[in-house]
């Protein structure tokens, strides 16, 4: 009798291994992302980075060209176009 006693332990032992085995396997933590995808991930946090980076550079550009005193602009003056004719010891000066 111990033997049969012992038969259905071992059975009932290998039954309950077998029962937990799939579910062991599902217990695992799945893998969320490939290699793949972490590489393409991680490309686009350095190109973000070096992009961020660069702005920051034209920032501090505009910044120090917007400090420094410019010239007025060199904008041509209108002149009057007028004549002027000798009288004598006077003249007339005529303008457009």
């Amino acid at each position: 009798m111990l033997k049969a006693h012992s038969g259905k332990a071992l059975a009932m032992m290998a039954l309950a291994v077998a029962l937990a085995g799939p579910a062991a396997a599902q217990q695992r933590p799945p893998v969320v992302q490939d290699q793949a995808s972490e590489i393409i991930q991680l490309q686009n946090r350095i190109q973000r980075q070096q992009f961020e980076q660069q702005q920051q550079i034209y920032k501090q550009l505009d910044r120090q060209q917007n400090a420094q005193p410019q010239p007025p602009p060199r904008v041509p003056a209108f002149q009057q176009n007028c004549q002027i004719q000798l009288s004598g010891n006077s003249y007339i000066r005529t303008c457009r």
